[in-house]
């Protein structure tokens, strides 16, 4: 088979050229089209099943949460582990996907599962499907500053909570941000036990009350000559005063307020943690910033980076210059586009001084321009063909899918089959042809002969191990799927 080959390449030159170029123009083509990212995404495909019910111990939740969703979760198609931690008024399940699973349909079977979960009724337990992210996908994060002292710490978290989620999430491909830092403002009933227990009431019945009075109510219509006036009742709380008139129960005709037994105001909610920031300014000097706002935009599983830090430096453009109040910008603090650049920029830069370092290496070790050019050129074409098989596989061009290429495994069958045809060529000029009959043609045809099947077999074994070895690697790690395809698409590019 390998003698056919070579023979079929001899004797149809023109063809064999003219598949050559259509693969360079269809290679040219898929490197253009091909995303480019700072390094792969080996995450595996998974879903996780959040539910809070506040106040229940890790007991509870395990029991009553987290075994029920298991129950219903088990068997699911593709899936390959299934986990889950139980905590304080916390339940947390994650389902792991083989790497031939696609994330959209593993949401979805999971979600048909969640409504066949049978949970404790009347405690209004509603599981969430976390976000459809990975961890590589924190590709832009901020801080909020303000030159502007009406806009406190806590006017700043309800810009971010109101504003700027609303409007980050808008953008294509961002599916979740993560923000931390700031106050929470809420409203706080602060009340008196003596009172509480001289009026007879518990804290229950205060929570109920106030549950039950801060809610808007429908009614019918009124006719009113020829028209209709919708009617409905306002009971949503808008200010200290309407918690502070909220009636708790009546007392000999009295009615009782919550202003009786309790102080009513707003304030911060208890801080869990604390955000600050050290800025490194341009003269050298570094300026601490003890409490500030960050938030962290999230891009979904699979999306291509620079589109979408394209539209998110869009996104910020306009926040800061119209939709954001005068003194109040969106500061960035990490921005994958640097990275993206940086590597990039490293990819090309390695290529460029390989191919040129080998091709002068060529010219030296064969003394023949034509030969180490001929040689050199299977490095532009390997690039190019392991282009079109990562664009096949939609894999993207990273430090790993492109800064792996060897150029020395590139090379080495050229370079082997071109020596013996530079020492047949000598040894002919030299001596004379042993049969004058002899064409150069077919002196090139006996050199190919000659080394062909000691080159394909030692090429074949090098990529056979380093195939091996990237799935053994691999595997390890529970990815073997992406990584073992970034490999073969490589390895085959010779």
């Amino acid at each position: 088979m390998i003698r056919t080959l070579v023979d079929f390449a001899l004797n149809n030159r023109f063809v064999v050229i003219a598949i050559a170029l259509l693969l360079v123009f269809w290679g040219a083509i898929s490197f253009h089209q091909l995303p480019v990212e700072a390094y792969p995404d080996i995450a595996d495909n998974y879903v996780t099943v959040i539910t809070q019910w506040p106040g229940r111990s890790a007991e509870e939740i395990e029991q009553q949460v987290t075994i029920p969703i298991e129950v219903q979760m088990a068997g699911l198609p593709h899936m390959t582990y299934l986990r889950s931690e139980s905590i304080f008024g916390l339940s947390f399940v994650i389902m792991i996907f083989d790497d031939s699973s696609v994330n959209d349909w593993n949401r979805e079977k999971v979600m048909e599962r969640l409504t066949q979960v049978d949970l404790p009724s009347g405690q209004n337990l509603q599981p969430q499907i976390g976000t459809d992210w990975s961890t590589t996908g924190q590709i832009y994060w901020y801080t909020i500053r303000s030159t502007d002292p009406r806009y406190d710490l806590t006017e700043l978290r309800s810009i971010e909570d109101w504003v700027l989620l609303k409007q980050f999430k808008s953008v294509l491909n961002v599916v979740d941000i993560s923000d931390f830092g700031g106050t929470v403002r809420e409203y706080q009933v602060r009340v008196d036990p003596n009172k509480l227990v001289s009026y007879g009431l518990s804290i229950g019945q205060v929570e109920q009350q106030l549950s039950n009075n801060n809610n808007n109510a429908g009614g019918s219509f009124v006719e009113l000559g020829m028209q209709q006036m919708n009617v409905r009742a306002l009971g949503l709380f808008k200010s200290v005063q309407d918690v502070e008139n909220t009636v708790l129960t009546t007392k000999n005709g009295t009615a009782l307020r919550v202003k009786d037994i309790a102080e009513v105001q707003q304030g911060p909610m208890i801080r869990l943690g604390h955000m600050a920031r050290a800025t490194h300014m341009e003269d050298g000097s570094i300026v601490d910033e003890p409490d500030v706002i960050q938030g962290g935009v999230l891009m979904q599983k699979g999306a291509e980076e620079q589109p979408t830090l394209d539209a998110i430096h869009k996104k910020v453009d306009e926040l800061n210059n119209g939709i954001l109040p005068a003194g109040v910008k969106v500061v960035p603090m990490l921005d994958r586009s640097d990275l993206l650049h940086f590597t990039l920029h490293t990819v090309m830069h390695n290529l460029t001084e390989g191919m040129l370092l080998v091709t002068v290496i060529l010219l030296l070790f064969l003394l023949n321009a034509r030969a180490a050019i001929i040689v050199a050129l299977t490095i532009p074409f390997s690039l190019l063909f392991a282009s079109i098989c990562l664009n096949l596989n939609h894999i993207p061009a990273n430090l790993l899918s492109l800064g792996a290429l060897d150029f020395g495994m590139v090379v080495d069958g050229a370079v082997v089959m071109m020596e013996n045809i530079i020492r047949h060529l000598a040894h002919m000029r030299e001596q004379g042809p042993a049969d004058p009959k002899k064409s150069v043609s077919e002196i090139i045809r006996e050199a190919c002969h000659e080394v062909q099947r000691p080159v394909f077999y030692a090429i074949a074994i090098i990529i056979t191990a380093i195939c091996r070895s990237s799935r053994c690697n691999a595997s390890k790690d529970g990815s073997s799927g992406p990584w073992h395809g970034r490999l073969l698409s490589l390895c085959w590019a010779p």
